[in-house]
């Protein structure tokens, strides 16, 4: 370390804590690309094998090719953003590129910001600033002249701006299963039980996302069938599920390490009795205890909200607040968890845990930090972890801004590049511990590919 950090100033020239940093930003950059690129015909095609249009999609072509510009509003996973695709690549287009808009783009930065080109396709996926209607309207105006369309998504329910708003709904999920068998070629490798099975499952799943993964499921060789859910019915005992709940925020440690962690756990629920974690859902690998499919881990998480309260989720919530002061292996993964979490229970881990770390120790920023980077690995999640991030480093004083600034430099960076190096030089320009976390963070994005 080179000097002593300002009171409220993270270190980030503490090796142990930029290292998880640099970790889970490197995570993000290998499985992720920018939110922001444009959108190629062949890549919107590719999206949209497994595409099923909505009841409502004939309205909607209606709509845009007569107004210009569409908001779609909705509910999160019911297939926006491939209905805004699918949308615009209905219309006639001078090019068939999308240029896709930055979610926390503001209606003055719509209006007069942004050069529209005569002809040309635009989407603003779930859109985090809003705007009034007139200001919709004029918008709708203004592309119109231009021969031009764009078609935003939000969550939410629809506005008094109905001239250029439409309620969005998923598509039936056992029609999508039937598409996504055909579009991977799946029948002939499938037997008749297979194919029934996942049928029967498939109207019960809560999102099309969700049907799309169980057929790529059945093209991987993968049984349809939901064993994480068929063991919770099992009822297992207290003991067993707390050791999966535990291994849902510390996957992959060595056995030493975890069985320190979830005798920590218990000691938190009063129960001292030492059982080892084992079951059809637990495996070893390469000396580190994990689940034996990496996307058991969601699916545990899944349950655990769904199945259990308070006498569960007090004390685990407990254990996992003190996790990151357990060191960087621990919180990085106690991070990674919570990111799953929030698929489930967002505002759960905003209030309980965000909330909470991003007032408290350099370990626990840190890990805050790391949170809303792992959120920007998934695309529903990344446009609630700008929100949160700018929320934060909209007033420089605010003393969750260093944290934001932080997170600017990581996963966002990856998602929303332009975006958060304009905010990160407005942090450093502003003065305070915040501007010297600002501007490290723009030199670690600068160094990094």
């Amino acid at each position: 370390m080179t000097e002593t950090p300002e009171t409220g100033e993270i270190d980030l020239d503490h090796i142990t804590l930029t290292g998880s940093l640099i970790a889970v930003s490197d995570h993000v950059r290998a499985t992720a690309a920018p939110a922001t690129a444009d959108l190629t015909r062949r890549a919107a095609d590719a999206q949209l094998r497994s595409y099923l249009e909505p009841s409502c999609f004939p309205e909607a072509v209606r709509r845009l090719a007569m107004g210009h510009l569409l908001v779609l509003v909705g509910e999160e996973d019911s297939g926006r953003r491939l209905g805004a695709i699918a949308l615009l690549s209905r219309m006639s287009l001078a090019e068939s590129t999308i240029t896709v808009l930055s979610p926390a783009a503001a209606a003055s930065e719509l209006l007069t910001g942004i050069e529209y080109e005569p002809g040309r396709a635009y989407l603003l996926h779930d859109w985090i600033a809003g705007a009034e209607r007139s200001e919709l309207v004029e918008l709708a105006r203004k592309l119109a002249e231009l021969g031009s369309y764009l078609v935003v998504t939000r969550s939410g329910a629809p506005s008094a701006a109905v001239e250029v708003e439409l309620a969005w709904a998923a598509p039936d999920p056992g029609e999508l299963y039937d598409l996504c068998l055909s579009a991977f070629d799946l029948r002939a490798g499938l037997s008749p039980a297979e194919l029934t099975r996942g049928r029967d499952l498939a109207p019960h799943l809560p999102t099309p996302a969700e049907v799309v993964r169980l057929a790529a499921r059945l093209a991987r060789g993968e049984p349809p069938a939901d064993e994480v859910a068929a063991w919770f019915d099992t009822k297992p005992a207290m003991g067993e599920v707390l050791g999966v709940a535990a291994l849902a925020f510390a996957h992959r440690l060595s056995e030493r390490a975890l069985d320190a962690q979830l005798a920590r756990l218990e000691r938190l629920c009063g129960d001292t009795a030492r059982r080892p974690l084992a079951g059809p859902l637990v495996g070893v690998e390469d000396g580190l205890v994990g689940f034996r499919a990496p996307h058991q881990r969601g699916q545990v998480l899944a349950e655990l909200v769904g199945r259990y309260g308070f006498w569960l989720w007090q004390p685990l919530r407990d254990w996992v607040r003190s996790l990151p002061g357990q060191g960087a292996a621990v919180q990085v993964r106690a991070a990674a968890g919570l990111a799953l979490l929030a698929r489930h229970s967002g505002r759960e881990v905003r209030q309980e845990f965000l909330e909470v770390w991003a007032l408290g120790s350099a370990a626990e920023q840190v890990a805050a930090a790391n949170v809303l980077s792992y959120m920007c690995g998934d695309d529903t999640l990344a446009p609630e972890a700008l929100r949160i991030v700018l929320e934060w480093s909209a007033d420089p004083r605010d003393p969750r801004a260093t944290v934001a600034a932080v997170a600017l430099g990581g996963g966002l960076a990856v998602r929303y590049p332009d975006d958060c190096a304009r905010h990160l030089r407005r942090l450093a320009s502003s003065g305070g511990p915040v501007a010297s976390v600002a501007a490290r963070s723009l030199l670690r994005g600068r160094r990094r590919p």
